[in-house]
């Protein structure tokens, strides 16, 4: 497994862009559940032990800190869940989260456990379906050492909760590692929630094995939500950091965390790469002008002779694409126009070119 740690060690950098991804997506959610739901639940299922060793905030002060300092107040309850289930790291949880200061108001409720993540998790969700009750709208970030703990069966029950959703990061290497192994066989069954991971045993390449494993875990995952999406992040030395998947129900939903992906490093020292399409992955850079040609080239292919309407096509690139609706319009729609290779069949009376307002529809060639 992982090379043992203490209870606390040094922050990496990619677990700092981590960290800033789940910030951005978490500041983008809370407002949004909170004005509709007199209760909203973050769960963080590996809390840890609050800091690292030179004082920068773990992923439970993050999120105490951006619900505490968050711009947009609401009326509704935060209540926050940290498990952890190594005792010293939990017990120096417990005295960073007892000395956060400024303290959070008193709508912001949480609480940390000494227990395993899919413990904790079986003992809540038996305890919701006994008293035949939803949970609230809940956030769960899901960021282990290695892969024990975190059976498919228990994401796939807190999916099945109307408004829930899922960050997980996943543990490539360390799976890929150990996969082999005959003793690990039962965790890895658990794990994908399926024994089909022992196909990937007999790939010849490095890369046709990370593409069966990658692929076959965002299949399971979308038997669980609506929409699931993969990013790996890599650094400019091109070497692979960690997947992240994020499965949610909801639409705007994922588009906010990709708006949260793009965003997290205008410097451009990290990349993502879209891993969803199992025929195509996309590399794009966090930079402030990102290489649009892939997206134009997946229109064209996707809606090449047909009419769609502005509003499915913004909502195809939110949920079939790593980009978003904002990388549309003039970035890839005004030129095509200008060069004949989209035309408008309908659009409300009075349209000014290079617009294209709710109720167009365009055809593309």
């Amino acid at each position: 497994m992982s090379k043992p740690l203490g209870t606390i060690w040094p922050l990496e950098p990619h677990t700092a862009k981590k960290h800033e991804i789940l910030r951005r997506y978490f500041e983008a959610w809370l407002p949004i559940l909170a004005n509709t739901n007199g209760r909203v639940v973050y769960i963080d299922g590996f809390a840890g032990p609050g800091e690292y060793s030179r004082g920068e905030d773990g992923s439970p002060v993050i999120v105490l800190k951006a619900a505490r300092d968050h711009k947009y107040k609401t009326a509704s309850e935060l209540c926050c869940l940290f498990v952890e289930d190594k005792k010293d790291r939990y017990d120096h949880l417990k005295s960073v989260l007892s000395a956060l200061t400024p303290p959070v108001p008193s709508d912001i409720k949480f609480e940390a456990v000494n227990k395993t993540f899919n413990d904790q998790m079986s003992q809540t969700l038996d305890g919701i379906t006994r008293e035949k009750k939803v949970l609230a709208p809940t956030l769960a970030f899901i960021d282990p050492f290695g892969f024990k703990h975190t059976p498919f069966k228990t994401i796939f029950r807190l999916m099945q909760q109307p408004k829930c959703e899922v960050l997980i990061n996943f543990m490539y290497e360390e799976i890929n590692r150990f996969l082999s192994l005959p003793n690990y066989s039962v965790t890895f069954d658990e794990l994908f929630g399926t024994p089909e991971w022992r196909d990937a045993l007999g790939l010849s390449t490095p890369d046709e094995r990370e593409k069966a494993i990658h692929d076959l875990y965002l299949k399971q995952l979308k038997t669980a939500g609506e929409y699931a999406r993969s990013f790996q992040m890599i650094n400019m030395g091109n070497r692979v950091d960690y997947f992240l998947f994020f499965v949610t129900n909801n639409p705007l939903g994922l588009q906010r965390m990709k708006e949260s992906m793009w965003k997290v490093d205008p410097t451009g020292e990290f990349q993502f790469s879209d891993l969803t399409d199992a025929s195509t992955q996309l590399v794009l850079s966090f930079a402030a002008t990102p290489n649009l040609e892939p997206l134009r080239k997946m229109i064209v292919e996707t809606f090449g002779g047909k009419e769609v309407k502005i509003t499915d096509l913004e909502r195809w690139v939110v949920t079939e694409t790593p980009y978003l609706p904002k990388h549309i319009r003039t970035p890839v729609l005004i030129p095509m126009e200008d060069e004949g290779t989209v035309s408008i069949v309908k659009s409300k009376a009075g349209r000014k070119r290079h617009t294209y307002p709710e109720g167009t529809v365009l055809k593309f060639r």
